[in-house]
């Protein structure tokens, strides 16, 4: 009897143990569904439009981790430091410092990262996609709806600051609404025309960080991958971020103009829905003067163009777009306020 009340003690001992013991996971990455910006309200002279193809659906986003010191994390495909340090509240100094990072571009996936400082556990990260694509592809618009006698002027904007500051003058004493395609070191190195675009109404789109071709068609490389073109998407629309307090979604602009299927699905996971071309190009970027820029520009109008201009010290679109306004307007265009609405691709 001492024996069987000894063994029945020893197992309620040890199924109390069992049941108590549980262990609390560290924090880990849990990706969120990109979301698209909401476009904004079109001035009464720009048509209404919708796109042809589904918006990405709204799904609720799981948290992500919170960041206290000797946090890690786990590179996933598609991170940077830069996607890193704002999803935990920290900065890249800090993860480079942590971490003895000799190039922040260098990063591997699977590679364990230490985190330091960030969020409490009760913060909510900044909002942004992480490595989980959603499903789609994004949609091409060369063309704006053509019921009315709208166009849409975009500028590209991938070398030197060129002419932007007199492109920006005559935009606004003529009272338009422009998209600027934008590279993400363009923006580092000139900051203040980042903020007076902003500032001044336009739209700014993602048009990458150093303008690789992300087919590699202009440039006779091979491809980027799918890593390295989220990675050119988040490092561009986290600069344009931190400068003007802007987001570039959801459009963009891919440099040389270079796409394909899998360059829209890749943009599309990261929130960008609009790949933006253009119908008619100035060619001032290829040395045409502006007096035949002009001639172009208004030979090929048609309702619902996009045209691309350029703003470095290369093109002489600076020169001759005043004289493109006046022209347009004779012939009876409207020029949209802004590119937000444009759908309808062609």
């Amino acid at each position: 009897m001492v024996w069987l009340g000894l063994s029945l003690a020893v197992a309620v001992l040890i199924a109390a143990a069992c049941n108590g013991e549980h262990t609390t996971p560290g924090p880990t990455a849990r990706p969120s569904t990109p979301t698209a910006a909401r476009p904004s309200p079109t001035a009464p002279a720009t048509p209404s439009l919708t796109p042809v193809s589904p918006t990405p659906s709204q799904t609720a986003a799981n948290p992500a981790p919170s960041a206290q010191p000797g946090t890690t994390y786990q590179v996933q495909a598609g991170d940077t430091v830069y996607s890193i340090a704002r999803r935990f509240g920290t900065t890249v100094e800090a993860i480079v410092a942590a971490n003895h990072l000799a190039d922040p571009a260098q990063i591997n996936v699977g590679q364990v990262l230490i985190i330091p400082g960030g969020l409490s556990p009760t913060s909510t990260p900044a909002a942004g996609p992480t490595s989980t694509p959603a499903a789609g592809s994004a949609q091409v618009i060369r063309k704006a709806d053509i019921s009315s006698n709208t166009v849409f002027f975009t500028f590209d904007a991938g070398a030197d600051a060129g002419f932007t500051a007199q492109i920006l003058d005559t935009l606004k004493a003529n009272g338009i609404i422009a998209g600027f395609g934008v590279t993400g070191r363009w923006a580092e190195q000139n900051p203040d025309l980042v903020r007076r675009i902003a500032q001044e109404g336009h739209t700014i789109i993602n048009h990458s960080y150093d303008h690789p071709s992300f087919t590699g068609l202009s440039t006779s490389l091979p491809p980027l991958t799918q890593a390295q073109r989220w990675e050119q998407l988040e490092k561009t629309e986290s600069i344009i971020q931190d400068l003007a307090g802007v987001s570039t979604k959801p459009y963009f602009r891919p440099p040389y103009g270079d796409y394909d299927d899998s360059v829209n699905a890749d943009v599309y996971a990261r929130g960008y829905l609009y790949n933006i071309m253009w119908t008619v190009d100035s060619m001032g970027w290829n040395g045409l003067a502006s007096e035949a820029i002009v001639e172009r520009c208004l030979s090929l109008a048609e309702p619902g163009a996009i045209y691309v201009f350029h703003v470095g010290s290369a093109s002489q679109d600076a020169a001759a777009l005043q004289a493109v306004i006046d022209g347009l307007r004779a012939m009876g265009y409207t020029i949209g306020a802004g590119i937000e609405g444009i759908g309808g691709a062609t």
